[in-house]
């Protein structure tokens, strides 16, 4: 499923109109649950993300195959992107999740997600994988698309660059959405 102009519009409004509250003067209570809201709305990016990447034929087994989104290292989800994904498709092919434990594991998926410990896992070269990292990645190790928050509310930031080096290309619809662009 390639969402149309206005589906992107309504996607957009819906995960910007999403503020977190401000995390420095909460409770441990308070904070469970921004934390829950936030990986609930990166999941479902996660998702979107799958139908705004496109990969070399070479990267799927055959025209039926699933678009693999994987978390590697700690998964902070707590279940939000195994539900995000239920009865969705991406290019008219349904969306798996998987959690690898070794670098093997993780050269299958498309869309890599490396949370907290999981940069061990990530494949040499990366390779037709789509590399999601987060606030916490250090420079140097960011992701094709790296979520960040900005203004209480959950964005990213796109590398170009990287996704190209991988064979992979990003919908402009979707680079329009960015916080920033680096080779774009």
């Amino acid at each position: 499923m390639v969402p149309g102009r206005g589906a992107l519009r309504l996607m957009a409004a819906l995960l910007w109109s999403v503020p977190l509250p401000c995390l420095a003067m909460e409770t441990p209570q308070v904070l469970t649950r921004q934390t829950s809201l936030e990986y609930s709305v990166k999941a479902n990016y996660l998702v979107r993300f799958a139908a705004f990447a496109d990969w070399p034929p070479r990267a799927f087994a055959s025209n039926q195959s699933p678009v693999v989104i994987c978390v590697a290292g700690r998964d902070p989800f707590r279940g939000a992107l195994d539900r995000a994904v239920q009865a969705q498709t991406a290019h008219g092919r349904p969306l798996a999740v998987r959690r690898p434990g070794t670098r093997e594991a993780a050269a299958g998926c498309h869309i890599l997600y490396v949370g907290q410990g999981g940069g061990g896992l990530v494949p040499e070269g990366q390779r037709a994988t789509l590399l999601v990292t987060d606030s916490a990645a250090p420079p140097a190790e960011r992701g094709m698309i790296h979520f960040a928050i900005s203004e209480n509310r959950v964005r990213f930031h796109i590398d170009l660059q990287q996704a190209s080096r991988a064979g992979l290309s990003i919908s402009s619809r979707l680079l329009n959405l960015a916080l920033s662009v680096r080779g774009g």
